[in-house]
């Protein structure tokens, strides 16, 4: 069980991560200056990683498979 909840956090911080990283290096990119292209370009990339960020919090756990003991008699 504590190996899937570290899992769990572990995704979820790189993929916050990813965020802020995305969201830095566009950020630094625009205030050099940029085109209409690179600038939608960056958004995308700052959602995409936001999405994730959004998916990886709200995946289903998996549920435990019943399995049914054979007695042998």
């Amino acid at each position: 069980m504590l190996k899937s909840i570290t899992a769990r956090l572990s995704a979820e911080r790189a993929a916050m991560a990813l965020v802020i990283l995305a969201s830095a290096l566009v950020g630094r990119q625009a205030a050099l200056g940029m085109d209409t292209a690179q600038g939608l370009s960056g958004l995308a990339a700052i959602l995409g990683s936001s999405m994730l960020v959004v998916m990886v919090r709200t995946w289903p756990k998996p549920e435990p498979v019943k399995v049914r003991a054979r007695r042998e008699d």
